[in-house]
């Protein structure tokens, strides 16, 4: 099968997000950062360690032609400083599996979106019964993980 080192590559990539929302709930926790500058250092780290990445898989840091850069390019770092910020938040209150399952499904809701309207260049690609059924069933799931959080907890 050629795409299973790609799935389990995503897999691995997945297995590292609820460890970061753990450990760095922990350093906010002994440290009494808040929630913002535990989510500043997190990103110092994962800075820090795309430079040596670069420099170990590609010899180093090149500068990027910038003039062909539009402005809504340098958004990921922003945007990905409000992702880890909310899952923060939300995570004391629902616990890590509740956030990440619905961060998940925000995620593949609005990948859904991305990909049916063919933003930002991405290839069109149409949503079918299968896409639906299985966001459905997700999303059910979601729904008895709350409730049943909700029961037990409240």
């Amino acid at each position: 099968m050629k795409i299973l080192p790609y799935v389990l590559i995503s897999l691995l990539g997945g297995a590292i997000v609820p460890l970061q929302l753990a450990i760095v709930n922990a350093f906010r926790e002994s440290t009494q950062a808040s929630q913002i500058q535990s989510t500043f250092y997190l990103y110092l780290g994962g800075a820090l360690a795309s430079l040596v990445l670069s420099y170990v898989m590609s010899g180093g840091i090149k500068p990027p032609m910038i003039e062909n850069a539009t402005w809504w390019m340098w958004l990921p770092g922003f945007l990905g400083s409000f992702y880890i910020l909310f899952m923060f938040i939300a995570a004391p209150k629902i616990g890590a599996g509740n956030t990440l399952l619905w961060v998940f499904l925000g995620q593949m809701y609005f990948a859904l979106i991305l990909s049916q309207t063919g933003l930002f260049g991405l290839e069109i690609k149409a949503i079918d019964i299968y896409k639906i059924a299985g966001l459905a069933l997700v999303t059910i799931g979601g729904m008895l993980m709350i409730y049943g959080e909700t029961r037990v907890n409240g």
